[in-house]
């Protein structure tokens, strides 16, 4: 994962009409779709300048903005039948950085099935949807948030390679946020949610910070002609802070986008991950449990937790000891919550 930045000779940079374009069909709804508006972005990011280190891609709306780039070792088909399909939540693939997540608007357009239709991409497919994310606690504040999202996704070809481009910009200001706990190793992807407004950080307890503003604009190809491997390149801005001031840094947006890329590679490298179907049916089954039968399996994992908080630094706070020793931090967890954390107990990669 690299940060990269612009050329501050150039006027204008290539990429640049090209995110101002997708930006400006998020908002618009518009169904059509002119490639030559996105050439240069799409010239950019598979040029050698695509891969180097020394490009700021600028604020945008006063928003911090960073460059990144990371492969994966799977086709273009596999990465969208797993990352993109409406059927398996985001958090499946996205462990080390999304809690919660889901379709607020259902997409529209050629969704279903997407995968199938890399090899053959005669026209730009469009797709449009609103999603609502919860994210895994921050490596430095401990603090977790929920929002909004518009999304735009493309499916094209242009110049003999396929791309799929995915569009984001958050909608409104985030929910306040809230001091999480990140469990042991953060590639454990074991997580602790108080459900309590401020940073998990000496000192700043107290504050009401919030993610005011995040979009992004990610084009996924294969770079190589083995059709092995799948590159996310990646321009993505992002303010939050507390009192309206934005305390977002570049480095934060790049140490957030290898934690992104380390828990990505890592299930769709698996040779354990299962087929995209038994995912479906896993979660479909865990969705249909009762709330007794929801009860009965977090028992073990309240038991494991208990323990847990007399030894982990991060849990051994009084306040979230009381939250775990009582049972109030899985008795108090909406459905929603529950029944995700039963999935992450069944993930066998």
């Amino acid at each position: 994962c690299a940060a990269i930045g612009s050329d501050k000779g150039e006027a204008r940079p290539i990429w640049d009409e090209g995110i101002a374009y997708l930006f400006a069909m998020l908002k618009s709804k518009d169904g059509s779709f002119d490639v030559q508006k996105v050439s240069g972005l799409l010239d950019f990011v598979v040029s050698e300048k695509g891969g180097e280190t020394n490009l700021d891609p600028g604020k945008r709306e006063n928003a911090t903005g960073a460059y990144f780039y990371s492969d994966v070792k799977a086709p273009l088909s596999k990465v969208i039948k797993y990352a993109y399909n409406p059927k398996i939540p985001a958090y499946v693939t996205l462990p080390s950085v999304i809690r919660l997540g889901g379709w607020q608007v259902k997409p529209t357009g050629p969704v279903a099935n997407l995968w199938e239709k890399v090899g053959d991409v005669k026209v730009p497919l469009v797709m449009r949807g609103i999603e609502y994310e919860e994210i895994t606690p921050d490596m430095t504040t401990g603090a977790y948030y929920r929002y909004d999202m518009d999304r735009l996704m493309v499916l094209l070809k242009y110049r003999g390679k396929v791309f799929f481009i995915s569009v984001t910009h958050q909608m409104n200001p985030s929910t306040v946020g809230r001091q999480g706990v990140i469990i042991g190793p953060d590639t454990d992807w074991n997580y602790f949610y108080s459900g309590q407004k401020g940073l998990n950080q000496a000192g700043l307890g107290w504050v009401s910070s919030y993610m005011y503003d995040a979009s992004s604009v990610s084009i996924l190809f294969e770079p190589g002609a083995s059709k092995t491997q799948t590159r996310f390149a990646t321009f993505k801005w992002l303010r939050a802070g507390w009192g309206g001031i934005n305390m977002v840094r570049q480095e934060n947006i790049i140490e957030g986008c290898k934690r992104f890329a380390s828990g990505f590679k890592k299930v769709l490298e698996s040779p354990q991950l299962p087929e995209a179907q038994r995912l479906i049916d896993i979660y479909a089954g865990i969705k249909t449990l009762s709330d007794q039968d929801l009860t009965a399996r977090l028992q073990p994992i309240g038991k494991a937790l208990q323990k847990l908080s007399r030894t982990d630094p991060g849990l051994s706070r009084s306040d979230f000891r009381e939250l775990i020793e009582s049972g109030k931090y899985l008795r108090e967890m909406s459905r929603e919550e529950q029944r995700i954390r039963i999935r992450l107990e069944n993930r066998k990669w």
